[in-house]
Protein backbone atom coordinates (compact mmCIF):
# COMPACT_ATOMS: atom_id res chain seq x y z
CA UNK A 1 0.00 0.00 0.00
CA UNK A 2 1.50 2.81 -1.17
CA UNK A 3 2.17 5.41 2.22
CA UNK A 4 1.68 9.67 1.09
CA UNK A 5 3.93 11.47 2.94
CA UNK A 6 4.32 15.38 3.21
CA UNK A 7 7.72 16.66 1.83
CA UNK A 8 8.08 19.67 3.53
CA UNK A 9 7.71 20.93 6.95
CA UNK A 10 5.80 23.89 8.54
CA UNK A 11 8.31 26.80 9.44
CA UNK A 12 8.71 27.42 13.19
CA UNK A 13 7.27 30.03 14.85
CA UNK A 14 8.99 33.14 16.19
CA UNK A 15 10.59 33.58 19.29
CA UNK A 16 8.60 35.68 21.67
CA UNK A 17 8.90 37.98 24.85
CA UNK A 18 4.97 37.24 26.25
CA UNK A 19 4.82 35.48 29.87
CA UNK A 20 1.54 34.05 30.07
CA UNK A 21 -0.19 31.37 27.63
CA UNK A 22 -3.38 34.21 27.54
CA UNK A 23 -1.11 36.59 25.92
CA UNK A 24 -0.98 36.62 22.42
CA UNK A 25 2.68 34.58 21.03
CA UNK A 26 3.86 34.29 17.37
CA UNK A 27 3.60 30.85 17.68
CA UNK A 28 0.03 30.99 17.09
CA UNK A 29 -1.86 34.36 16.61
CA UNK A 30 -5.38 35.13 16.79
CA UNK A 31 -7.02 34.22 14.03
CA UNK A 32 -8.05 36.72 11.68
CA UNK A 33 -11.91 36.86 10.94
CA UNK A 34 -15.03 38.85 9.99
CA UNK A 35 -17.35 35.96 10.99
CA UNK A 36 -18.76 35.85 14.84
CA UNK A 37 -17.25 33.60 17.37
CA UNK A 38 -18.95 30.06 17.78
CA UNK A 39 -19.09 28.47 21.02
CA UNK A 40 -18.97 24.69 21.55
CA UNK A 41 -18.17 21.89 24.13
CA UNK A 42 -15.30 19.65 23.72
CA UNK A 43 -14.49 16.66 25.77
CA UNK A 44 -11.13 16.08 27.93
CA UNK A 45 -10.20 13.09 29.54
CA UNK A 46 -9.72 13.71 33.20
CA UNK A 47 -6.60 12.27 34.86
CA UNK A 48 -6.99 14.30 37.91
CA UNK A 49 -3.30 15.91 36.89
CA UNK A 50 -3.89 19.48 36.55
CA UNK A 51 -1.34 20.76 39.91
CA UNK A 52 -4.31 22.86 42.15
CA UNK A 53 -2.25 26.28 41.55
CA UNK A 54 -2.82 25.61 37.81
CA UNK A 55 -6.99 25.30 38.07
CA UNK A 56 -9.20 22.80 36.09
CA UNK A 57 -10.07 21.97 33.04
CA UNK A 58 -12.73 25.41 33.92
CA UNK A 59 -10.11 27.44 34.21
CA UNK A 60 -6.38 27.48 33.36
CA UNK A 61 -3.54 28.88 32.13
CA UNK A 62 -3.95 26.77 28.25
CA UNK A 63 -8.10 27.03 28.67
CA UNK A 64 -7.63 30.49 28.58
CA UNK A 65 -4.50 30.24 25.69
CA UNK A 66 -6.89 28.62 23.70
CA UNK A 67 -9.63 30.65 24.12
CA UNK A 68 -7.65 33.68 23.61
CA UNK A 69 -5.62 32.53 20.24
CA UNK A 70 -8.61 29.96 19.04
CA UNK A 71 -10.44 31.18 16.26
CA UNK A 72 -14.18 29.69 18.25
CA UNK A 73 -14.86 29.95 22.13
CA UNK A 74 -14.57 26.35 23.79
CA UNK A 75 -15.62 24.79 27.03
CA UNK A 76 -14.53 21.72 27.86
CA UNK A 77 -16.38 18.70 29.74
CA UNK A 78 -14.43 16.42 31.40
CA UNK A 79 -14.93 12.13 30.97
CA UNK A 80 -12.69 10.05 33.71
CA UNK A 81 -9.51 8.44 31.78
CA UNK A 82 -10.72 4.23 32.31
CA UNK A 83 -14.24 4.89 32.38
CA UNK A 84 -15.07 6.71 29.69
CA UNK A 85 -17.95 4.82 28.33
CA UNK A 86 -20.36 5.12 31.24
CA UNK A 87 -19.52 8.84 30.99
CA UNK A 88 -19.96 9.55 27.54
CA UNK A 89 -23.01 7.06 27.40
CA UNK A 90 -25.02 9.44 30.13
CA UNK A 91 -24.43 12.36 28.40
CA UNK A 92 -25.21 10.76 25.08
CA UNK A 93 -28.77 10.08 27.22
CA UNK A 94 -28.98 13.18 28.55
CA UNK A 95 -28.86 14.96 25.19
CA UNK A 96 -25.56 16.85 27.20
CA UNK A 97 -22.87 15.37 25.46
CA UNK A 98 -19.92 17.29 24.06
CA UNK A 99 -20.14 18.74 20.41
CA UNK A 100 -16.73 17.54 20.07
CA UNK A 101 -16.30 13.87 21.23
CA UNK A 102 -12.51 12.73 21.33
CA UNK A 103 -11.54 9.31 22.43
CA UNK A 104 -9.18 7.14 21.41
CA UNK A 105 -11.52 3.59 22.19
CA UNK A 106 -12.01 2.86 18.67
CA UNK A 107 -14.61 0.43 20.16
CA UNK A 108 -16.79 2.94 21.66
CA UNK A 109 -16.25 5.28 18.59
CA UNK A 110 -18.01 2.92 16.84
CA UNK A 111 -20.62 1.85 19.08
CA UNK A 112 -21.93 5.69 18.57
CA UNK A 113 -21.61 5.67 15.16
CA UNK A 114 -23.55 2.62 14.62
CA UNK A 115 -26.54 4.15 17.10
CA UNK A 116 -26.73 7.36 14.77
CA UNK A 117 -25.05 9.30 17.17
CA UNK A 118 -22.33 11.05 15.01
CA UNK A 119 -22.85 13.14 12.71
CA UNK A 120 -21.12 12.66 8.96
CA UNK A 121 -18.22 15.01 8.25
CA UNK A 122 -17.63 15.02 4.29
CA UNK A 123 -19.62 18.09 3.63
CA UNK A 124 -18.55 20.07 7.11
CA UNK A 125 -15.02 19.65 6.27
CA UNK A 126 -15.80 20.43 2.60
CA UNK A 127 -16.91 23.78 3.39
CA UNK A 128 -15.28 24.72 6.58
CA UNK A 129 -12.26 23.01 6.98
CA UNK A 130 -8.00 24.52 5.79
CA UNK A 131 -5.66 22.70 8.12
CA UNK A 132 -7.65 19.27 8.26
CA UNK A 133 -8.35 19.27 4.78
CA UNK A 134 -5.27 19.63 3.50
CA UNK A 135 -3.89 16.97 5.87
CA UNK A 136 -6.35 14.27 4.37
CA UNK A 137 -5.16 15.41 1.29
CA UNK A 138 -1.60 14.96 2.05
CA UNK A 139 -2.57 11.48 4.25
CA UNK A 140 -5.43 9.83 2.34
CA UNK A 141 -5.28 7.08 4.99
CA UNK A 142 -7.08 9.44 7.28
CA UNK A 143 -9.92 9.31 4.67
CA UNK A 144 -10.07 5.42 4.72
CA UNK A 145 -10.05 5.10 7.96
CA UNK A 146 -12.59 7.37 9.27
CA UNK A 147 -15.16 6.52 6.69
CA UNK A 148 -17.60 3.81 8.20
CA UNK A 149 -19.19 0.99 6.22
CA UNK A 150 -22.36 3.76 4.86
CA UNK A 151 -19.40 5.03 2.95
CA UNK A 152 -19.18 8.51 4.65
CA UNK A 153 -16.43 9.69 6.80
CA UNK A 154 -16.96 10.17 10.34
CA UNK A 155 -13.97 10.31 12.21
CA UNK A 156 -11.22 13.09 12.63
CA UNK A 157 -7.78 11.32 12.78
CA UNK A 158 -4.16 12.10 12.75
CA UNK A 159 -0.52 11.10 12.08
CA UNK A 160 2.82 10.46 13.94
CA UNK A 161 6.09 8.39 13.99
CA UNK A 162 5.63 4.81 15.03
CA UNK A 163 6.75 4.10 18.70
CA UNK A 164 6.17 2.19 21.62
CA UNK A 165 3.01 1.69 24.11
CA UNK A 166 3.57 -0.49 26.72
CA UNK A 167 7.01 -1.67 28.24
CA UNK A 168 8.50 -3.33 30.59
CA UNK A 169 10.82 -2.00 33.04
CA UNK A 170 13.47 -4.19 35.14
CA UNK A 171 16.11 -3.65 37.98
CA UNK A 172 19.23 -4.02 36.20
CA UNK A 173 20.85 -3.52 39.60
CA UNK A 174 18.40 -6.42 41.04
CA UNK A 175 19.79 -8.52 38.35
CA UNK A 176 23.47 -7.93 38.98
CA UNK A 177 22.83 -8.08 42.86
CA UNK A 178 21.43 -11.75 42.20
CA UNK A 179 23.85 -12.38 39.54
CA UNK A 180 20.94 -13.23 37.38
CA UNK A 181 20.86 -12.51 33.41
CA UNK A 182 18.50 -10.78 31.62
CA UNK A 183 15.90 -13.26 30.64
CA UNK A 184 15.57 -14.16 26.95
CA UNK A 185 12.70 -16.88 27.46
CA UNK A 186 9.38 -16.92 28.80
CA UNK A 187 10.80 -20.03 31.41
CA UNK A 188 13.50 -17.17 32.34
CA UNK A 189 11.28 -14.64 32.82
CA UNK A 190 9.54 -16.83 35.50
CA UNK A 191 12.56 -17.77 37.23
CA UNK A 192 13.66 -13.71 37.20
CA UNK A 193 11.01 -12.69 38.53
CA UNK A 194 10.68 -15.38 41.34
CA UNK A 195 14.14 -14.39 42.27
CA UNK A 196 12.95 -11.06 42.86
CA UNK A 197 10.38 -11.76 44.86
CA UNK A 198 11.98 -14.30 47.29
CA UNK A 199 15.60 -13.28 47.04
CA UNK A 200 15.68 -10.02 49.15
CA UNK A 201 17.00 -7.85 46.13
CA UNK A 202 16.85 -4.41 48.06
CA UNK A 203 18.54 -5.82 50.96
CA UNK A 204 16.66 -4.92 53.73
CA UNK A 205 16.05 -8.02 55.02
CA UNK A 206 12.19 -8.33 54.61
CA UNK A 207 10.20 -10.30 52.33
CA UNK A 208 8.37 -7.39 50.80
CA UNK A 209 9.62 -7.19 47.10
CA UNK A 210 7.59 -8.60 44.38
CA UNK A 211 8.67 -9.82 40.53
CA UNK A 212 6.44 -7.82 38.70
CA UNK A 213 3.02 -6.09 38.80
CA UNK A 214 0.13 -8.23 37.18
CA UNK A 215 -2.40 -4.99 37.11
CA UNK A 216 -2.34 -2.01 34.54
CA UNK A 217 -1.42 -2.76 31.91
CA UNK A 218 0.54 -5.94 32.87
CA UNK A 219 -2.49 -8.60 31.46
CA UNK A 220 -1.94 -6.41 27.78
CA UNK A 221 1.96 -7.11 27.96
CA UNK A 222 1.96 -10.84 29.13
CA UNK A 223 -0.34 -11.74 26.52
CA UNK A 224 1.71 -10.18 23.62
CA UNK A 225 4.34 -12.47 24.73
CA UNK A 226 2.09 -15.20 23.80
CA UNK A 227 1.15 -13.84 20.45
CA UNK A 228 -2.15 -12.45 22.00
CA UNK A 229 -2.70 -8.67 20.85
CA UNK A 230 -5.19 -6.00 21.03
CA UNK A 231 -7.76 -7.76 19.90
CA UNK A 232 -9.00 -11.17 19.48
CA UNK A 233 -8.54 -12.26 15.73
CA UNK A 234 -5.29 -12.80 14.13
CA UNK A 235 -4.47 -13.21 10.60
CA UNK A 236 -2.81 -16.68 9.43
CA UNK A 237 -1.56 -16.85 5.82
CA UNK A 238 -5.58 -16.48 3.95
CA UNK A 239 -7.13 -17.32 7.05
CA UNK A 240 -8.42 -14.82 9.59
CA UNK A 241 -9.52 -16.51 12.64
CA UNK A 242 -10.68 -15.92 16.49
CA UNK A 243 -7.90 -16.40 18.78
CA UNK A 244 -8.39 -19.20 21.82
CA UNK A 245 -5.09 -20.82 22.25
CA UNK A 246 -2.63 -18.02 22.33
CA UNK A 247 -5.19 -16.60 25.20
CA UNK A 248 -5.78 -19.83 27.12
CA UNK A 249 -1.72 -19.87 27.19
CA UNK A 250 -1.17 -16.66 28.34
CA UNK A 251 -3.65 -16.71 31.40
CA UNK A 252 -1.74 -19.94 32.33
CA UNK A 253 1.58 -17.83 32.64
CA UNK A 254 -0.51 -15.72 34.34
CA UNK A 255 -1.37 -18.14 36.74
CA UNK A 256 1.52 -19.70 37.32
CA UNK A 257 3.26 -16.06 38.13
CA UNK A 258 0.03 -15.89 40.90
CA UNK A 259 0.56 -19.51 42.38
CA UNK A 260 4.46 -18.35 42.74
CA UNK A 261 3.33 -15.11 44.87
CA UNK A 262 5.48 -12.96 42.58
CA UNK A 263 2.88 -10.91 42.70
CA UNK A 264 0.82 -8.66 44.72
CA UNK A 265 -2.22 -11.38 45.44
CA UNK A 266 -4.82 -8.09 45.34
CA UNK A 267 -3.69 -6.83 41.88
CA UNK A 268 -7.62 -7.51 41.08
CA UNK A 269 -8.35 -4.59 42.91
CA UNK A 270 -5.49 -2.25 41.34
CA UNK A 271 -7.89 -1.48 38.50
CA UNK A 272 -6.43 1.68 37.17
CA UNK A 273 -3.08 0.03 38.28
CA UNK A 274 -1.59 3.15 40.89
CA UNK A 275 -1.09 0.41 43.42
CA UNK A 276 1.58 -1.14 41.35
CA UNK A 277 2.91 2.31 40.05
CA UNK A 278 3.59 2.98 43.73
CA UNK A 279 5.12 -0.15 44.73
CA UNK A 280 7.50 0.47 41.33
CA UNK A 281 8.44 3.89 42.73
CA UNK A 282 8.96 2.79 46.53
CA UNK A 283 11.58 0.15 44.96
CA UNK A 284 9.36 -2.97 45.71
CA UNK A 285 8.68 -4.10 42.09
CA UNK A 286 11.75 -6.17 39.96
CA UNK A 287 9.95 -5.68 36.57
CA UNK A 288 6.95 -3.03 35.89
CA UNK A 289 5.07 -3.63 32.75
CA UNK A 290 3.81 0.04 32.04
CA UNK A 291 3.84 2.70 29.63
CA UNK A 292 6.26 5.38 29.04
CA UNK A 293 6.60 7.25 32.45
CA UNK A 294 6.42 10.65 33.67
CA UNK A 295 9.69 12.90 34.70
CA UNK A 296 8.19 13.46 37.83
CA UNK A 297 7.89 9.76 38.99
CA UNK A 298 11.38 8.93 37.53
CA UNK A 299 12.97 11.32 40.00
CA UNK A 300 10.38 9.80 42.50
CA UNK A 301 11.83 6.41 41.86
CA UNK A 302 15.34 7.93 41.77
CA UNK A 303 15.01 9.51 45.14
CA UNK A 304 13.33 6.62 46.46
CA UNK A 305 16.03 3.56 45.55
CA UNK A 306 19.59 5.04 45.45
CA UNK A 307 21.87 3.03 42.98
CA UNK A 308 18.63 1.90 41.36
CA UNK A 309 18.92 1.44 37.68
CA UNK A 310 16.51 0.87 35.02
CA UNK A 311 16.41 -0.48 31.38
CA UNK A 312 13.61 -1.64 28.77
CA UNK A 313 13.61 -5.54 28.32
CA UNK A 314 12.30 -7.27 25.03
CA UNK A 315 9.35 -9.40 25.23
CA UNK A 316 10.72 -12.63 26.38
CA UNK A 317 10.06 -15.40 23.42
CA UNK A 318 7.26 -17.85 24.43
CA UNK A 319 6.16 -21.26 22.30
CA UNK A 320 4.16 -18.64 19.93
CA UNK A 321 7.20 -16.77 18.91
CA UNK A 322 8.86 -13.74 20.03
CA UNK A 323 6.69 -10.65 19.54
CA UNK A 324 6.06 -7.06 20.93
CA UNK A 325 3.73 -5.00 23.30
CA UNK A 326 1.71 -2.20 21.92
CA UNK A 327 3.08 -0.03 19.79
CA UNK A 328 1.27 3.03 18.62
CA UNK A 329 -1.02 4.05 15.60
CA UNK A 330 0.78 6.07 13.01
CA UNK A 331 -2.51 6.97 10.89
CA UNK A 332 -5.23 7.10 14.76
CA UNK A 333 -8.81 8.10 14.57
CA UNK A 334 -9.38 9.75 17.65
CA UNK A 335 -12.46 12.25 17.23
CA UNK A 336 -16.18 12.79 16.42
CA UNK A 337 -18.74 14.99 15.82
CA UNK A 338 -21.95 14.83 18.03
CA UNK A 339 -25.01 14.81 15.64
CA UNK A 340 -26.69 17.14 17.54
CA UNK A 341 -23.83 19.74 17.42
CA UNK A 342 -25.75 23.20 16.57
CA UNK A 343 -22.51 24.74 15.15
CA UNK A 344 -20.09 22.32 13.29
CA UNK A 345 -18.74 25.15 11.46
CA UNK A 346 -17.83 26.08 14.95
CA UNK A 347 -16.34 22.47 15.67
CA UNK A 348 -14.04 22.36 12.21
CA UNK A 349 -12.68 25.70 12.96
CA UNK A 350 -11.50 24.96 16.49
CA UNK A 351 -10.16 21.19 14.71
CA UNK A 352 -8.11 22.81 12.66
CA UNK A 353 -6.58 25.08 14.73
CA UNK A 354 -5.72 22.31 17.38
CA UNK A 355 -4.02 20.23 14.65
CA UNK A 356 -1.85 23.15 13.62
CA UNK A 357 1.74 21.75 14.23
CA UNK A 358 2.62 25.49 15.60
CA UNK A 359 -0.34 25.02 17.74
CA UNK A 360 0.54 21.63 19.14
CA UNK A 361 3.90 22.44 19.69
CA UNK A 362 3.11 25.21 21.95
CA UNK A 363 0.45 23.26 23.91
CA UNK A 364 3.03 20.11 24.04
CA UNK A 365 6.24 22.67 25.20
CA UNK A 366 5.22 25.88 26.20
CA UNK A 367 5.76 28.95 24.78
CA UNK A 368 9.29 30.02 23.29
CA UNK A 369 11.63 32.18 25.08
CA UNK A 370 9.14 31.89 28.42
CA UNK A 371 9.18 27.95 28.90
CA UNK A 372 11.79 26.74 25.96
CA UNK A 373 14.52 27.78 23.59
CA UNK A 374 15.64 26.25 20.32
CA UNK A 375 18.48 23.56 20.83
CA UNK A 376 21.29 22.99 18.72
CA UNK A 377 18.80 20.94 16.17
CA UNK A 378 16.05 23.41 16.59
CA UNK A 379 13.96 21.60 18.27
CA UNK A 380 12.38 22.99 21.72
CA UNK A 381 14.96 22.47 24.88
CA UNK A 382 12.97 23.36 28.49
CA UNK A 383 14.44 26.74 29.95
CA UNK A 384 13.45 25.27 33.52
CA UNK A 385 12.30 21.55 33.64
CA UNK A 386 10.76 21.81 37.16
CA UNK A 387 8.59 24.83 35.90
CA UNK A 388 7.43 23.04 33.11
CA UNK A 389 6.26 20.40 35.06
CA UNK A 390 3.42 22.43 37.27
CA UNK A 391 2.90 24.75 34.01
CA UNK A 392 2.57 22.10 31.27
CA UNK A 393 2.44 18.23 32.40
CA UNK A 394 -1.20 18.36 31.88
CA UNK A 395 -1.45 19.42 28.85
CA UNK A 396 -1.57 15.91 26.21
CA UNK A 397 -5.08 15.26 26.12
CA UNK A 398 -5.81 18.95 25.02
CA UNK A 399 -3.21 17.95 22.36
CA UNK A 400 -4.91 14.58 21.28
CA UNK A 401 -5.72 15.75 17.76
CA UNK A 402 -1.89 16.81 17.25
CA UNK A 403 0.02 15.16 14.09
CA UNK A 404 3.18 15.28 15.21
CA UNK A 405 4.80 13.60 12.52
CA UNK A 406 4.60 17.36 11.22
CA UNK A 407 7.39 18.56 14.05
CA UNK A 408 9.59 16.94 11.48
CA UNK A 409 12.91 15.53 13.32
CA UNK A 410 11.71 17.40 16.53
CA UNK A 411 8.63 14.49 16.86
CA UNK A 412 11.70 11.73 16.89
CA UNK A 413 13.08 10.31 20.07
CA UNK A 414 16.50 11.04 19.30
CA UNK A 415 15.85 14.59 19.91
CA UNK A 416 14.23 14.43 22.91
CA UNK A 417 15.88 16.86 25.52
CA UNK A 418 18.49 16.32 27.66
CA UNK A 419 18.98 19.42 29.85
CA UNK A 420 18.54 17.81 33.02
CA UNK A 421 19.86 14.14 34.32
CA UNK A 422 16.23 12.46 34.55
CA UNK A 423 15.26 13.47 30.64
CA UNK A 424 18.70 12.13 29.65
CA UNK A 425 17.47 8.78 31.27
CA UNK A 426 14.00 8.58 29.71
CA UNK A 427 15.18 9.60 26.45
CA UNK A 428 17.86 6.54 26.83
CA UNK A 429 14.71 4.53 27.97
CA UNK A 430 12.50 5.72 25.12
CA UNK A 431 15.81 4.69 22.52
CA UNK A 432 15.69 1.13 24.75
CA UNK A 433 12.42 1.23 23.78
CA UNK A 434 11.75 1.51 20.61
CA UNK A 435 15.05 -0.77 19.84
CA UNK A 436 13.19 -3.69 21.40
CA UNK A 437 9.38 -3.07 20.39
CA UNK A 438 9.06 -0.91 17.12
CA UNK A 439 10.52 -3.85 14.51
CA UNK A 440 9.13 -6.09 12.12
CA UNK A 441 11.36 -8.44 13.59
CA UNK A 442 9.25 -8.62 16.95
CA UNK A 443 5.93 -7.56 15.40
CA UNK A 444 2.70 -6.96 17.13
CA UNK A 445 0.61 -10.09 16.96
CA UNK A 446 -2.55 -8.75 15.98
CA UNK A 447 -4.06 -5.50 13.69
CA UNK A 448 -4.44 -2.43 15.34
CA UNK A 449 -8.24 -2.41 17.12
CA UNK A 450 -8.57 0.60 14.29
CA UNK A 451 -7.68 -1.06 10.99
CA UNK A 452 -10.50 -3.42 11.76
CA UNK A 453 -14.07 -3.10 9.62
CA UNK A 454 -16.74 -1.33 11.61
CA UNK A 455 -19.72 -4.09 13.02
CA UNK A 456 -22.83 -3.69 12.54
CA UNK A 457 -25.06 -2.90 15.57
CA UNK A 458 -25.95 -5.92 16.16
CA UNK A 459 -22.66 -7.80 15.96
CA UNK A 460 -21.71 -4.38 18.08
CA UNK A 461 -24.09 -5.84 20.49
CA UNK A 462 -22.67 -9.16 20.56
CA UNK A 463 -19.47 -8.01 21.80
CA UNK A 464 -19.90 -5.46 24.30
CA UNK A 465 -22.51 -8.65 25.89
CA UNK A 466 -19.42 -10.89 25.92
CA UNK A 467 -16.72 -8.75 26.70
CA UNK A 468 -16.88 -8.30 30.46
CA UNK A 469 -18.27 -11.78 31.26
CA UNK A 470 -15.20 -13.20 29.20
CA UNK A 471 -12.85 -11.09 30.62
CA UNK A 472 -14.49 -11.65 34.54
CA UNK A 473 -13.64 -15.74 33.50
CA UNK A 474 -9.91 -15.93 32.31
CA UNK A 475 -9.31 -13.31 35.38
CA UNK A 476 -10.87 -15.63 37.79
CA UNK A 477 -8.94 -18.47 36.65
CA UNK A 478 -5.27 -16.50 37.53
CA UNK A 479 -6.36 -16.34 41.07
CA UNK A 480 -8.17 -19.33 41.77
CA UNK A 481 -5.29 -22.23 41.99
CA UNK A 482 -6.22 -25.73 40.91
CA UNK A 483 -10.15 -25.49 41.35
CA UNK A 484 -10.21 -23.34 38.20
CA UNK A 485 -7.69 -23.98 35.16
CA UNK A 486 -7.12 -22.39 32.42
CA UNK A 487 -8.09 -24.99 30.27
CA UNK A 488 -11.69 -24.79 32.30
CA UNK A 489 -11.38 -20.82 31.47
CA UNK A 490 -11.01 -21.67 27.57
CA UNK A 491 -14.03 -24.19 27.71
CA UNK A 492 -15.96 -21.48 29.71
CA UNK A 493 -15.01 -18.13 27.14
CA UNK A 494 -15.48 -20.21 24.35
CA UNK A 495 -19.00 -21.51 25.44
CA UNK A 496 -19.99 -17.83 26.65
CA UNK A 497 -18.81 -16.47 23.41
CA UNK A 498 -20.94 -19.01 21.30
CA UNK A 499 -23.86 -18.15 23.52
CA UNK A 500 -23.76 -14.60 22.94
CA UNK A 501 -24.10 -14.89 19.28
CA UNK A 502 -20.04 -14.58 18.63
CA UNK A 503 -19.74 -16.95 15.50
CA UNK A 504 -21.84 -14.23 13.65
CA UNK A 505 -19.15 -11.63 14.23
CA UNK A 506 -16.19 -14.08 13.55
CA UNK A 507 -17.98 -15.22 10.66
CA UNK A 508 -18.15 -11.33 9.26
CA UNK A 509 -14.46 -11.05 10.34
CA UNK A 510 -13.71 -13.87 8.19
CA UNK A 511 -15.48 -12.74 5.24
CA UNK A 512 -14.15 -8.91 5.41
CA UNK A 513 -10.73 -10.36 5.17
CA UNK A 514 -11.20 -12.30 2.34
CA UNK A 515 -12.59 -9.79 0.68
CA UNK A 516 -9.88 -6.94 1.60
CA UNK A 517 -6.81 -8.32 2.41
CA UNK A 518 -5.58 -7.06 -0.36
CA UNK A 519 -6.29 -3.25 0.28
CA UNK A 520 -6.48 -3.30 4.08
CA UNK A 521 -4.53 -1.60 6.28
CA UNK A 522 -2.66 -4.51 7.52
CA UNK A 523 0.91 -5.07 10.00
CA UNK A 524 3.40 -4.33 6.66
CA UNK A 525 1.69 -1.67 5.98
CA UNK A 526 1.94 -0.06 9.39
CA UNK A 527 6.34 -1.18 9.79
CA UNK A 528 6.13 0.36 6.17
CA UNK A 529 4.68 3.80 7.08
CA UNK A 530 7.13 3.77 10.41
CA UNK A 531 9.94 3.32 8.40
CA UNK A 532 8.90 5.88 5.44
CA UNK A 533 8.63 8.35 8.26
CA UNK A 534 11.46 7.70 9.19
CA UNK A 535 13.36 8.38 5.94
CA UNK A 536 11.59 11.58 5.24
CA UNK A 537 11.43 13.56 8.31
CA UNK A 538 13.32 12.76 10.92
CA UNK A 539 16.18 14.69 9.08
CA UNK A 540 13.73 18.03 8.01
Amino acid sequence: MAVVLLTSMIASGCSTSEKTPAQESDSAKPVATQEPRGKIVASVYERNNIPPEEGNWEKNRWVEWINKNGPTDVKYVTVPRWESLPKFNALFATNSAPDLILEYDTGYRNQWYSQKMLMPLDDVIAKYSTTYKELMSQFPQLKKLGTKDDGKLYEFGKVNPLTSGHRIYIREDWLQKLNLQTPKTTEEFFNVAKAFASQDPDGNGKADTFGLNLSGNANSIISHMFGYGEVAWRFEGNTFIHEWDRLKAATDFQKSLFDAAVADKDFLADKNGEKAKQDFLAGKLGMYLFQDISASDYDAFVKNNAGGKLAILQLPKSSFGQFSPVISSPIQMVGAINAGSKDPQAVMKYVDFMMKPETARTLQNGLEGVNWNKDAAGCPSPIDAEKNKKEISYTGDLNMMASTLLYGKCSFTAQKPQTTDSLKALRELALQSEAAYVTKERPIPTLKPEYLPVLTQELSLIVKNADQPIKDIWARSIVSGKTYSAEQAYKDAKDAWEKAGGAKVDEFYAKWYETNKAKAFLLDDLYKFGEDAVKLYANK
